[in-house]
């Protein structure tokens, strides 16, 4: 008997060969591999601040789920370190949650996914200026956010995280290089940052001793909508850093900015450019950017499995408009209506979005690559244990797939 996997094989050059109605219409997977819901790497327990049963999971945890996978790295060999966010969600919960990146295994052929390194953050020099909860070593969920990072070429990382927001520029062994570096305000938006030249998030270190209405009356965004896009420039010198969500006070719900940031310097440049969204309560999910310099971005709504209506990947161009200048975006792909026609999934009664007509109706897809100009890969923070937007009364896997493009991203 031909084992499955290489009859999916042959489906698809012949798909891709003779380019089948479904292939030229729409977006098409090409490969998809899950890491299952349960999957806990060796640590301290964890959830020990939950309370209560959550699709059929208790806290607290006996080790650290390997979850919340918000930004995505590939490597060769069919390797990618995928980062991991501050844990439960939010920083009173996450105390006991060690942040990490882990180095996975992935063949989107088989479908199978491998965890082989655990990379640990900490600040054994001192860098962060505020209390941390384990002083450091190592850094927890309960001092930072991370969602979203890029690799240099020598090797180290920035990361980009919410509670303050700030960019962590860390080494290839997890260890912080320097101080968390602020976010500035561009100069044409203070009038809105609530006089603050700085964003600031109710979770910032500096109002963390403050009530939470007073918090959140200092702040000037909103709790969970710090720097969820994070993207390299082709120069390899400067990044593209993406605000999930609109200033507290901006008369313009629906924009969003999105920074430059220069890595020798460790500063931003003061170049800033808008980016819409559909709608005044969707959020920046992920940012990447092609070798060309084109960038890509997700957007989503707040909703998951049938109840999911915007999960939506748009292109476009960061040309010399700058400061402020709205960028013309183009749809790529729609994340809810997806083919599959060769057959990596099969419509499941209880499941949402498997079969012909796939869907990929997570809560938050937050990791995007571009691993050509016609092939993204993407995967979805399972936020463990609480989402079930693939199958309801359970938690999520965390799921890779593999897109082909009808038309390319560049020229």
């Amino acid at each position: 008997m031909v084992p499955s996997r290489f009859i999916r094989i042959l489906v698809l050059v012949v798909v891709v060969a003779g380019c089948g109605a479904d292939s030229t219409e729409r977006p098409f997977l090409t490969g998809r591999a899950l890491l299952p819901a349960d999957t806990f790497a060796p640590g301290p327990p964890t959830g020990a601040a939950l309370t209560g049963e959550f699709n059929g999971r208790t806290p607290p945890f006996a080790a650290v789920p390997v979850q919340g996978f918000s930004s995505l790295v590939p490597l060769d060999r069919g390797e990618v370190l995928v980062l991991q966010d501050n844990g439960f969600g939010k920083r009173g919960n996450s105390g006991d949650v060690p942040l990490r990146w882990y180095r996975l295994g992935l063949d989107l052929d088989t479908g199978d996914v491998e965890l082989r390194q655990v990379i640990t953050l900490g600040d054994p020099h001192g860098h962060v200026p505020f209390s941390l909860r384990r002083g450091g070593d190592p850094l927890t969920g309960g001092d930072f956010d991370p969602e979203s990072f890029v690799q240099l070429d020598d090797g180290t990382f920035w990361i980009g995280e919410e509670f303050g927001p700030f960019l962590l520029h860390c080494a290839a062994d997890g260890t912080l290089l320097m101080p968390p570096v602020p976010v500035v305000v561009p100069a044409t938006l203070l009038v809105i940052a609530r006089g603050r030249r700085e964003l600031r998030s109710p979770d910032h270190p500096d109002l963390r001793s403050l009530n939470d209405d007073l918090a959140r009356g200092q702040a000037n965004l909103p709790r969970s909508g710090g720097l969820e896009g994070l993207a390299l420039a082709p120069d390899g010198c400067h990044l593209y850093v993406a605000v999930e969500k609109a200033l507290s006070d901006d008369p313009w719900p629906e924009r969003r900015l999105i920074l430059e940031f220069d890595t020798g310097r460790a500063a931003f440049t003061g170049r800033w450019w808008t980016w819409t969204v559909d709608g005044a309560g969707i959020s920046i999910a992920s940012l990447a950017c092609t070798p060309g310099g084109t960038l890509v971005l997700t957007e989503r709504d707040e909703f998951q499995g049938a109840e999911a209506r915007l999960k939506r990947i748009y292109r476009a161009r960061p040309d010399d408009r700058g400061q402020g200048g709205i960028l013309d975006k183009f749809p790529v792909v729609d994340l809810l209506d997806l083919g599959d026609p060769h057959g990596w999934t099969v419509a499941d009664e209880g499941s949402i979005g498997l079969g012909p007509d796939y869907a990929f109706p997570y809560v938050t897809p937050e990791c995007l690559a571009v691993l050509d100009k016609g092939t993204l890969l993407v995967a979805n923070d399972n936020n463990y244990p609480f989402s079930d937007g693939r199958r309801p009364g359970q938690p999520d896997p965390n799921e890779f797939i593999r897109i082909h493009l009808p038309q390319d991203l560049e020229p």
